[in-house]
C-alpha cells in the first residue's frame, strides 16, 4: 500500500469545502485522518494504533483476508443485483434458515440497517392497518425520513416528535431511571412500556396487540446478493 503523502490539513480543508458540515466528524478541530484498517485497529497517517470500539460495520474486523478474497473473486466473476437467478443467494438463505426456528423461512436481503429498518416498519403497518409505534429514547434507526421520525437521537433536532411515535426510557442500568442497585431493573423498563403503550391506547392511539407484548424480532442485516456473503 502506498504511504499516505497528502497533509491532513490538506484533506481537512478539501472536506470541509466539498462534504456538507452535516456529515459530522469526530473531534472535528483536530480529527483522527485514519488510512487503513486491520482486525481490530485503525492506523492513522503516522502509524500510530488505535483501537476500534466504535465502527459498526466491520463484523469480523477490517480487512478480514477470508471476506477480502471472497469479494476479489466474486467481484471478478459477478457483481449485480437480486432480481437476476444466481445461486449465491438462494444457498445463503438455505444457510440462514437452519439456524433460525422453522417460522423465520422467508428472507429479505438489504443493503444496510436503514433499509431493514424501513422495511420492517413498512411491513408491520401493512399487517396491522396501524401507524403507531414504540421506540426507546436516544435511539437511532437509520436517515431515512420514516426512520428520522422513530429516532429520537435525530427527531429531536429535527422536526420534534410525531403523535404517533411513543417513546419508552432506554434500559440503562448506569445512567437511567433503574440502575444496577434495583432489585429487579428488567422489569421494571419493562414495565414502562406497558405504560407507554397503555398511555397511547388511552389516547385512542392503536397498537400493534392491545393486551400484550407482540413476540417478534426484527434483525438488520447488511448483504451482498451478488457475493453471498454477509457484511
Amino acid at each position: 500500500m502506498a504511504a499516505d503523502t497528502r497533509a491532513k490539513a490538506v484533506t481537512l480543508d478539501l472536506r470541509r469545502r466539498l462534504l456538507s458540515s452535516s456529515c459530522r466528524l469526530f473531534f472535528p478541530e483536530d480529527p483522527v485522518k485514519i488510512i487503513r484498517g486491520q482486525g481490530q485497529y485503525l492506523y492513522d497517517e503516522q502509524g500510530r494504533e488505535y483501537l476500534d470500539c466504535i465502527n459498526n460495520v466491520a463484523h469480523v474486523g477490517h480487512c478480514h483476508p477470508t471476506v477480502v478474497q471472497a469479494a476479489h473473486e466474486q467481484n471478478l466473476v459477478l457483481n449485480t443485483n437480486s432480481r437476476y437467478l444466481h445461486d449465491n443467494i438462494v444457498d445463503y438463505a438455505q444457510r440462514l434458515s437452519e439456524t433460525l426456528p422453522e417460522q423465520l423461512s422467508v428472507f429479505y436481503f438489504l443493503n444496510s440497517g436503514s433499509e431493514a429498518n424501513d422495511l420492517a416498519l413498512r411491513l408491520a403497518r401493512q399487517y396491522t392497518g396501524h401507524q403507531d409505534v414504540v421506540v426507546l429514547d436516544h435511539a437511532y434507526h437509520g436517515h431515512l425520513s420514516s426512520l428520522i421520525d422513530i429516532s429520537p437521537y435525530k427527531f429531536r433536532n429535527l422536526g420534534g416528535q410525531k403523535e404517533w411515535v411513543h417513546v419508552a426510557p432506554l434500559p440503562d442500568t448506569y445512567r437511567g431511571p433503574y440502575r444496577e442497585d434495583h432489585p429487579n431493573p428488567a422489569e421494571a423498563y419493562a414495565n414502562e412500556v406497558k405504560h407507554v403503550i397503555s398511555s397511547a391506547q388511552q389516547k385512542g392511539r392503536k397498537t400493534v396487540l392491545k393486551n400484550q407484548f407482540p413476540k417478534m424480532t426484527i434483525v438488520e442485516h447488511a448483504f451482498n446478493p451478488a457475493l453471498g456473503r454477509q457484511t
